[in-house]
């Protein structure tokens, strides 16, 4: 962990928050967190004005009015819907589970007119150190690299939750917008990968998902209750929380709990293996995947923040 001397880590978080709760958590455990500063907030994927009332809501609790929020591009990058117009979103789709979370429009700062990828060119323009975490599709960072290309010069280090390699199987991040991905990928930005398999290991336990439920501050019955509409919305798919995206904002807290392989990542586009990522060890490779995370010590940390709150 950083020391409490160390200047905090500036973070722009990209995220589609609002369907499963490893987003909200995520978002959670960043404003529990000194050690990290948060700058912005960008939404990915589907309905992205309604992901952005939900982070606002969260931001509005915690009277960080500061931390923009915009809306970011609702369609994959090469479709459907129209591709030749920025912003490219919002796409029509079923409403997001957590929506009935979020605050009125009426009770939320009105959203930036700026759009996502415009916005976040600006920003890391003017603060290269800032740590963009894409815990959703990459579509924002794809097309961040396409239509301001000079940005990979501003992108000193990426944190991506996508990916899987040592299951056969493709992961949902990757295969809502496989071309974001390889575009992203084959940039040669540096990426810290943490993969399916590392979230699907911290998943939290019966007791601590009671602790949460039993909590009476108002971040608590925000989360429980995005919680109960995530099991409503999929019953026979979602019990516990598995925390996917937190493991992302994790390696910024607790690098310690990760064992890392470098190489290079690559997606697969052939009909067997579609949006399937690849792993080839290189010592000189500009990734990193996190293989193997200390689960309890890991759980316990990243809970504990977000049940401070």
């Amino acid at each position: 962990m950083k020391s409490a001397a160390s200047d905090p880590t500036p973070l722009w978080l990209d995220t589609d928050i609002g369907d499963d709760t490893d987003d909200i958590f995520a978002l959670a455990l960043i404003l529990a967190s000194p050690e990290l500063a948060l700058q912005g907030v960008s939404t990915v994927f589907g309905e992205t004005d309604h992901r952005a009332r939900l982070a606002q809501t969260l931001l509005a609790m915690h009277h960080r009015g500061d931390v923009p929020v915009h809306i970011g591009c609702g369609h994959p990058l090469l479709g459907p819907g129209r591709i030749d117009v920025m912003p490219n979103g919002p796409m029509v789709r079923e409403p997001i589970a957590q929506g009935a979370c979020a605050r009125p429009a009426h009770r939320l700062p009105a959203l930036s007119r700026v759009h996502a990828v415009d916005a976040l060119a600006a920003h890391l323009k003017a603060h290269p150190a800032t740590v963009p975490v894409a815990i959703g599709p990459l579509t924002n960072l794809a097309t961040l690299l396409l239509q301001h290309p000079e940005s990979s010069t501003h992108l000193q280090r990426l944190v991506v939750m996508g990916g899987e390699f040592q299951h056969a199987m493709w992961e949902w991040n990757i295969h809502c917008d496989p071309s974001s991905a390889a575009t992203v990928i084959s940039s040669g930005v540096p990426i810290d990968f943490i993969p399916w398999d590392i979230g699907y290991t911290c998943t939290v336990s019966t007791a601590q998902l009671d602790r949460l439920f039993q909590s009476r501050t108002p971040t608590g019955r925000l989360l429980s209750r995005a919680v109960k509409l995530w099991r409503k919305a999929k019953p026979a798919l979602h019990q516990l929380p598995r925390l996917f995206d937190p493991m992302a904002v994790a390696v910024l807290l607790h690098p310690e709990c990760f064992e890392w392989r470098r190489g290079r990542v690559t997606v697969d586009f052939a009909p067997a293996t579609f949006a399937r990522t690849q792993f080839q060890a290189d010592p000189r490779g500009p990734h990193r995947v996190a293989w193997s995370v200390k689960k309890t010590p890991a759980v316990r940390k990243v809970w504990g923040r977000i049940l401070a709150l």
